[in-house]
């Protein structure tokens, strides 16, 4: 643990001793720290978690889909299955732009409550698309009502948890995509034996559009919009939240400036471009996944009891590697190293096996790769300051990650059936770049925290405490007590 520089910071530190727990301090009653978090993790995460699961489940129905009729029934040629795979993020980056604007200015819990509520109604009535244009439409709504999640999501990490605590919950929640893709193949595998009147891609969509919609009323009744309206804190557990951890109840103001800085920043391009190499493969699997296992000759039943093994596979990786970047300091980079080098040695078993086996071997490698993202919105959500910058920035990132899901179906072209080495070959090329960015990124943060040092010697710190206003707008590259984290 860092050496300790006041009562109240110190106190943020996950590694807190028992006389740690009980937060001392004249200006605040005491609170006991380690029962609090305890509160946010079985209350808060949960509930984020479990909407993570619910918004996999709806991405994997297209794909668990095409498999059980849905290409056939609505006569999808060509790329025309490609295509409602990606249109689904062009709703997906309109929404982003409108959430980057309102963040500040609406309540969180019920903005969620929103999302959800009318994506679970989207899902079920695109069980009754007739054709490809149909489903087009639908597919570009839920998209929009699914996209407030994330960045949401990222901007409250920071609201209820610190830094250091706030890496190993991101990839708690971000776990909820595999429990939905374990969910997801279940239910699969019971709609595919169940037969009935309709087409059994119809019913999956009905079923999980029913189960977001009733999920909906959970997220209203037991998810705070901010941590002083949470009803298992008391007075002075919100006071603490209010005074020293809180980000997101101070004065709510765009700032240009900050706005600009990001244009500049060489960390937030680094980002960015690390978010790219990481989303554009996991897209394709997210979209073909069950068409790459059928492409290895596999049935459809076979695939859903594949991808369920794998859904928990995947599951233990992304928990695994959120454990190792928040016990040991400093060592996300390293962790996106390691996951990298799994995913690539995955890739060229694909692109270049020719057995069934190797091939489902290099599949089940490639799934590591799920465990960057949630690392790099961690990062994210820890280096950068300014209410409007972190905007941006996360604004930013998922439009990035928008970009890659539309074009990361296309690169499974119809040419290329069945085996795609086109998409394949792509892979590979993403995983090396993702490697080269984890090795720049630790020595671009560590040179900027240098750049910190020095502005630390120099500074005159203020005689009085900042208010919550003052710290939250000054941005982390001008702040002398901020350190990044990677």
């Amino acid at each position: 643990m860092e050496e300790k520089k006041s009562s109240s910071t110190d106190t943020k530190s996950l590694d807190m001793s028992p006389e740690d727990h009980v937060l001392v301090n004249e200006a605040l009653p005491a609170v006991n720290l380690k029962k609090m978090v305890r509160k946010v993790d079985f209350i808060v995460l949960p509930i984020m978690m479990i909407t993570y699961c619910m918004q996999f489940m709806d991405k994997l129905a297209l794909s668990s889909g095409s498999v059980f009729g849905v290409k056939t029934d609505l006569h999808l040629v060509g790329q025309d299955y490609s295509w409602c795979s990606s249109i689904f993020y062009f709703g997906f980056m309109l929404g982003n732009f409108i959430a980057a604007r309102i963040l500040h200015i609406v309540p969180l819990g019920k903005l969620i409550f929103a999302a959800v509520f009318f994506w679970g109604i989207t899902l079920a009535c695109s069980a009754a698309s007739q054709n490809y244009a149909g489903l087009m439409v639908a597919r570009f709504v839920l998209g929009f009502c699914e996209s407030f999640v994330s960045p949401t999501f990222v901007f409250m990490t920071t609201m209820w948890w610190t830094q250091q605590q706030g890496a190993f919950r991101t990839n708690i929640y971000f776990a909820g995509n595999d429990i939905g893709g374990v969910i997801s193949s279940l239910i699969a595998f019971g709609i595919g034996h169940a037969g009935g009147a309709l087409m059994p891609w119809r019913y999956l969509f009905i079923c999980y559009g029913c189960l977001a919609f009733v999920w909906s009323f959970v997220i209203l009744f037991f998810l705070p919009d901010t941590p002083s309206k949470a009803r298992f804190f008391d007075s002075s557990e919100k006071k603490y939240y209010k005074e020293e951890m809180s980000t997101s109840e101070v004065e709510k103001k765009w700032d240009w400036e900050q706005a600009k800085s990001c244009v500049t920043d060489v960390n937030v391009w680094l980002i960015l471009v690390a978010i790219a190499s990481s989303i554009l493969p996991n897209s394709g699997v997210i979209s073909y996944g069950y068409i790459i296992l059928d492409s290895f000759g596999f049935t459809s039943i076979q695939s859903t009891l594949i991808n369920l093994a794998l859904s928990v596979f995947t599951w233990f990786c992304i928990t695994f590697a959120g454990y190792l970047a928040s016990h040991f300091k400093n060592s996300r980079c390293y962790v996106i190293l390691i996951v990298v080098v799994f995913s690539l040695v995955g890739g060229c078993l694909i692109y270049k096996g020719q057995a069934k086996g190797v091939k489902l071997l290099g599949y089940f490698l490639v799934d590591v790769q799920p465990a960057i993202t949630p690392l790099l919105l961690g990062m994210t959500a820890s280096n950068f300051k300014g209410n409007t910058r972190r905007s941006v920035v996360n604004s930013a990132v998922f439009i990035v990650y928008c970009a890659c899901n539309i074009a990361g179906p296309q690169l499974f072209r119809a040419k290329d059936a069945p085996h795609y080495p086109h998409a394949f070959l792509s892979w590979i090329v993403c995983y090396c770049i993702s490697a080269c960015l984890a090795v720049i990124m630790r020595f671009s943060w560590i040179h900027s925290n240098k750049k910190l040092e020095k502005l630390a010697e120099s500074a005159v710190l203020p005689a009085t405490k900042s208010t919550d206003s003052e710290k939250e707008e000054i941005m982390e590259f001008m702040d002398p007590t901020f350190r990044y984290k990677y």
